[in-house]
C-alpha cells in the first residue's frame, strides 16, 4: 500500500516556539501553497489527519471526509508548551534528550510513548487497501519512518521534516504489523 506522509504547513508562531500539541493555524500564504502543490498527489487517497488544526485545516482543503487520527498527533511537549525552546534552558533540553526514549518533558510525552501509538496506527493500516494521505507532524513522520526502516527510535532528531513536504512510503505486510 502506498502511504504518504506531510507534515503541515508553517504554522502561524513566532520562530524557536515549543508547540508540540498548541492547536495553530497554519500562516495562510503556506496554507495556499501546500494545497494548491498537493491537491493532484492526495487524490485518489484515503486523506487522514492529525486533529490539530494546522493538520485538518490542509486536510480539509485536500478533498472532503478526512478522517481525524489521534494517534497522528505531535509529541506532548507537557509543561515546554507555548515556551521558546531558548528559554527552557540547555540542562533541561539535554537531561530530556540523554533519557529518550523513556524520558518525557515535565508533564509531557515520552519518545517511546508515541512510537507505541504510531505503531497501532500502522498496525491497523491494511497493507492491500486503499492508498493513503495523513498530514500530521514533524514527530509522527520520523517515528513512522523509523519503525517502518527498522532503526531505532534515537534516530527521531537526525532527519529534519520539512514543512508540506510529501514523503512516500510503501507498507506491505510485513512493515504493517508494527
Amino acid at each position: 500500500m502506498r502511504l504518504i506522509l506531510v507534515r503541515h504547513p508553517k504554522p502561524n508562531c513566532e520562530k524557536g516556539l515549543c508547540y508540540g500539541r498548541l492547536d495553530l493555524e497554519c500562516e495562510p500564504a503556506a496554507l495556499d501553497a501546500a494545497a494548491s502543490r498537493l491537491e493532484g498527489i492526495a487524490r485518489g487517497h484515503c486523506i487522514v489527519s492529525s486533529p490539530a488544526r494546522r493538520a485538518l485545516d490542509l486536510a480539509a482543503r485536500l478533498g472532503g471526509g478526512a478522517t481525524i487520527e489521534p494517534r497522528l498527533q505531535e509529541l506532548h511537549f507537557g509543561d515546554w508548551e507555548g515556551r521558546r525552546w531558548q528559554d527552557l534552558g540547555r540542562a533541561a533540553i539535554e537531561t530530556w534528550q540523554r533519557g529518550l526514549p523513556d524520558t518525557a518533558p515535565p508533564g509531557g510525552e515520552t519518545l517511546a510513548a508515541m512510537g507505541a501509538r504510531c505503531s497501532k496506527w500502522l498496525g491497523a493500516l491494511k497493507p492491500d487497501g486503499a492508498p493513503v494521505f495523513a498530514v500530521t507532524h514533524a514527530g509522527p513522520i520520523r517515528v513512522i519512518r523509523a519503525l517502518l526502516s527498522g532503526e531505532p527510535l534515537l534516530t527521531y532528531f537526525s532527519t529534519a521534516v520539512p514543512f508540506a513536504e510529501p514523503l512516500t512510503l510503501r507498507l506491505s505486510s510485513d512493515t504493517a504489523s508494527g
